[in-house]
């Protein structure tokens, strides 16, 4: 019998069922509106954060987001708010 990790058997059964990934894996789930704002719900924490530059930590590794008069406009628990010019938005590998 073929051996699966939790992983990847908690995935094959969100596929399987089409439940959503971020709520069932707690997979950050990121809003982009324009160049503007950035939503990230279901982050890890804040990580790094300058003018410049925002590091928020997620189940998938890190989420950097560049740009220019960036603010944390809302952080809590649940869900973390950055406004200001949005240049570049990648993920960290773990």
């Amino acid at each position: 019998m073929l051996k699966l990790n939790k992983d990847k058997l908690k995935r094959r059964v969100v596929q399987a069922l089409e439940l959503p990934k971020d709520v069932v894996l707690g997979m950050a789930q990121v809003t982009v509106t324009g160049d503007e704002e950035v939503a990230v719900s279901n982050h890890k924490g804040l990580l790094e954060y300058s003018s410049g530059f925002v590091r928020l930590g997620t189940i998938l590794g890190g989420l950097k987001i560049f740009g220019t008069n960036l603010i944390l406009r809302e952080i809590t628990a649940e869900v973390v708010i950055i406004s200001g010019k949005i240049d570049k938005i990648f993920w960290e590998e773990k």
